[in-house]
């Protein structure tokens, strides 16, 4: 399945998150997200298009390979190739290697992957393919500063009897420091393949009104915790009556690969404390 992230700028590679806009520099990457099942020793071909939409820059990419994981907020963080428990860069050869593009130019990378003969253990294996610029700063004034960007397209392979198990363990509800009712999630995924989930949030504000929130895209990788916080309605009693209903769309263990979960039923008071906010109601890679 694909997807579209945001593209992004990034501070440094390490450990780096991707926090910047699409137009941080103007170029294109469609899939930005590839879902893909693969067999011990099979090869697959993925293409990847990029475009300079810029109207004015030529602009030229180095491309690369990376790591990548996600942390309890759902950010997306970047390392250097071979790092991560679950990578599987070595799995992918790419071409070209370097790319120039001139305004409203495009250019296909094509991406080879091979899983060994033997893989060393069933379910999602990730890497990155990223490209990579360097451009002076916009608001620069001739000092001379230039930055490095970056826009990656995020891969899962997965593997052998692979499982997707998310559930939603624990809810609180509090106030954030605008005094905005906030619904608090813990998600775990204790299976060994990324859950995928989407679904909705609805909320029973006490005068027979039922309003919703939804829920895309929300990825929780394999084996971890994600915290997630959704906005609710302004007018809330104390004691509001609220389920969460999702569904996973990333299930490999059934043939439909669609999986609902348990509804979730909040039960905790609205607290005057402050939650600490994670992505509200969009979508992770």
């Amino acid at each position: 399945m694909l997807r579209t992230l945001a593209l992004a700028l990034l501070a440094t590679l390490i450990g780096g998150p991707l926090a910047a806009p699409a137009a941080a520099f103007g170029i294109g990457l469609q899939p930005t997200t590839v879902e893909m099942e693969i067999a011990p020793g099979e090869r697959k071909r993925q293409v990847i298009n990029i475009a300079n939409v810029h109207k004015e820059k030529t602009i030229s990419l180095t491309m690369g390979l990376a790591d990548w994981n996600l942390d309890e907020n759902g950010q997306i963080r970047l390392f250097p190739p071979g790092q991560d428990p679950a990578s599987s860069a070595e799995w992918a050869r790419f071409s070209p290697a370097f790319v120039t593009l001139e305004p409203g130019e495009s250019e296909q990378i094509v991406v080879d992957l091979a899983a060994p003969a033997r893989v060393p253990r069933a379910g999602d294996h990730r890497f990155a393919l990223l490209a990579s610029t360097i451009l002076p700063e916009e608001r620069d004034q001739g000092s001379g500063v230039w930055k490095r960007y970056q826009i990656a397209s995020l891969f899962y392979m997965t593997t052998g009897d692979a499982e997707s198990l998310p559930l939603v363990t624990s809810s609180g509800l509090a106030r954030d420091e605008d005094g905005v009712p906030m619904l608090g999630l813990r998600i775990e995924n204790e299976g060994n393949a990324h859950a995928r989930l989407r679904g909705s949030v609805e909320i029973e504000t006490g005068r027979g009104e039922v309003a919703t929130r939804p829920i895309e895209n929300l990825v929780v990788l394999d084996q971890s915790a994600r915290s997630y916080t959704v906005r609710l309605p302004a007018e809330l009693g104390e004691n509001p009556s609220i389920s969460v209903k999702l569904e996973n769309t990333f299930a490999p263990q059934v043939q439909s690969g669609l999986i609902e979960l348990e509804p979730h039923t909040v039960s905790a008071p609205l607290r005057k404390a402050s939650l600490e906010p994670a992505e509200d109601g969009g979508g992770q890679p």
